[in-house]
């Protein structure tokens, strides 16, 4: 079983591209323990391409949830059901929906969420995702240790 993170969101929409630019700060740090960073963009095609069966996932993306921006949220693959019919991000709703619906992969993971403020054409992040930005960083690296079962990293 590999573990795998990928990172998806779109550089040129502002806070869309968040969870690309956390996995990038994070690739160092969570290779040493184990996981594969893949850097998946917008290409739900690639990121398929590099699912295996027995694959340990975590999807990282921009949510629009409507909570406070910035907010870190954690979902289990197979608790996403109907909640992505209605329209949490573009992003997972096809990786996620490829790999549920259509049971293409036998796989296991979360989805971790990072709520957006501002999602239109721009290469920089809101203010306030900027402000947080170390804290969401650590806030998601946590998370995959706690969840991944990694011990002591």
């Amino acid at each position: 079983m590999s573990k795998k993170l990928f990172a998806i969101g779109n550089r040129i929409m502002s806070d869309d591209g968040i969870g690309v630019l956390i996995a990038e700060e994070l690739t160092d740090k969570l290779e040493k323990v184990g996981v594969q960073v893949i850097i998946g963009e917008t290409d739900v095609d690639y990121c398929l391409s590099l699912i295996e069966d027995g694959d340990f996932l975590f999807i990282l993306d921009a949510t629009l949830y409507g909570t406070k921006p910035g907010a870190v949220s954690i979902l289990g693959l197979n608790e996403t059901g109907d909640f992505f019919e209605k329209g949490y991000s573009q992003h997972q709703l096809s990786l996620i929906k490829l790999l549920n619906s259509y049971a293409l992969k036998k796989v296991s993971g979360f989805v971790i969420g990072i709520e957006a403020s501002n999602i239109e054409f721009g290469m920089e992040l809101s203010e306030v995702l900027k402000e947080n930005f170390k804290k969401i960083k650590n806030q998601v690296y946590n998370l995959i240790i706690s969840k991944g079962g990694f011990k002591n990293a």
